[in-house]
């Protein structure tokens, strides 16, 4: 990412660490690579994908198989299941090659769709159903994936990051956060200086995001009005991204210059504490968190100058009054599915629930329900459309279902 402006200070952020031993860290793929995301695509076979510094890495099988195209880094991707493509990737580092591309696995071929300099991120938004790509020119919108055009007012604007609830949008650059409450349709601008190189969003709609490198304003920022105001969590220096998980756990990242090490940690807003994770994992230098929707627990995906690594178990060092219990049983039949699959479940009593759908990025698709429901079992039919009635692409899906002290995840494909 390259960032226009620097203010230069130093900053002391002092916490007192919280002491944790039972997670672990397992590697995946190759550690000789610098990696920037992780995606899973499910058409017809699930394919792992890893973005790195020369392409893309994708699980075949369980063997990893490095594409490329002018050994150019790739830094996100997207499903995209048209004719001439399955999945669109962002890939450059200031050539003339770089852009949007798609790529196909009947030919394991890439062909580029638009051409964008620096491109940081690619996102599909269900809420006017368009995918984005920001990069050091703009942003950029599409329908289909395959035709772009820019978006008006982000001309020559370097877009650094966007993160999505429901139709409330966020985009920021390398001075501001603009942000929409009607899908994409008008946009605003929160005003004063702001530089926030990664952003995510809550299931409850609060939206936090990464002030970078060694400035005055380096932390963790957080908005609680969809972007339109921002205030500090914590200040600290060269930090890189932030996650969060469903069952409310925030982590951030940092990539500090000469190898100083400060890793990954999450962050308890409760306590104004910050718990490091730094035990077990290979390389402390983060360039992105994510995870992977079907892994049957708690997980996040640390992107390091040395490979991926996964982390688990978390949940089982925190207290009490920070964990879920989760006591619904759940399955869905049938699985893969097309067009349609039963969500079936067992609550222990009779309680309020919501069922939520989530594609592979983690961005809520559809609210399939939210009520009363009796003790017992229960069933809830889903046919694979969004809340706006369209119908979804292949891909890995997953169900949450939360209750009163309850939670429950589960994966789906749908195959077309």
């Amino acid at each position: 990412m390259q960032n226009k402006k620097l203010f230069i200070a130093f900053v002391v952020t002092l916490f007192i660490p919280v002491i944790c031993q039972a997670y672990l860290w397992t590697q995946i793929g190759s550690a000789d690579v610098e990696t920037y995301d992780y995606y899973l695509f499910g058409g017809g076979v699930a394919y792992e994908i890893i973005c790195e510094e020369n392409g893309i890495l994708v699980n075949e099988g369980g063997d990893w198989t490095e594409y490329s195209y002018g050994n150019l880094p790739v830094w996100d991707v997207e499903t995209v299941m048209a004719a001439t493509a399955d999945i669109i990737v962002v890939m450059g580092d200031g050539t003339d090659s770089d852009g949007i591309y798609g790529f196909n696995f009947s030919n394991y071929e890439f062909n580029i769709l638009q051409w964008l300099q620096y491109p940081h991120f690619i996102n599909y938004c269900p809420a006017d159903s368009h995918y984005y790509a920001g990069g050091e020119e703009g942003l950029f919108k599409s329908p289909d994936g395959l035709n772009w055009q820019s978006v008006e007012g982000f001309n020559d604007m370097d877009c650094l990051a966007m993160a999505v609830y429901e139709q409330n949008y966020v985009v920021s650059t390398d001075d501001q956060v603009h942000y929409s409450n009607d899908a994409g349709y008008t946009w605003n601008t929160n005003g004063p200086y702001l530089l926030l190189s990664d952003l995510d969003v809550t299931e409850s709609g609060e939206f936090y995001g990464i002030f970078p490198n060694n400035s005055y304003s380096s932390g963790l920022w957080k908005s609680i009005d969809f972007g339109e105001t921002w205030t500090v969590e914590f200040w600290d220096m060269y930090m890189t991204c932030v996650s969060w998980d469903g069952p409310g756990f925030l982590f951030t990242g940092w990539n500090v210059p000469n190898g100083n090490p400060q890793g990954f940690a999450m962050w308890h807003s409760d306590i104004g504490e910050l718990e490091y994770m730094n035990e077990g994992l290979g390389c402390m230098q983060i360039n992105n968190i994510t995870w992977n929707p079907l892994i049957n627990c708690l997980n996040r995906i640390a992107c390091t100058d040395e490979g991926l690594y996964m982390i688990t178990g978390y949940e089982t060092d925190i207290s009490p009054d920070h964990i879920t219990p989760s006591n619904i049983t759940a399955h869905n039949f049938p699985n893969p599915f097309n067009p349609e699959t039963c969500i079936s479940f067992t609550l222990p009593y009779s309680t309020d629930i919501s069922l939520n759908i989530y594609n592979g990025r983690g961005e809520k698709v559809k609210k399939l329900f939210r009520g009363f429901l009796p003790s017992g079992e229960n069933s809830l039919l889903w046919n694979g459309k969004s809340d706006q009635g369209d119908q979804l692409p292949s891909g890995i899906y997953h169900y949450k279902i939360t209750a009163v002290q309850m939670e429950k995840y589960g994966k789906m494909i749908l195959l077309k």
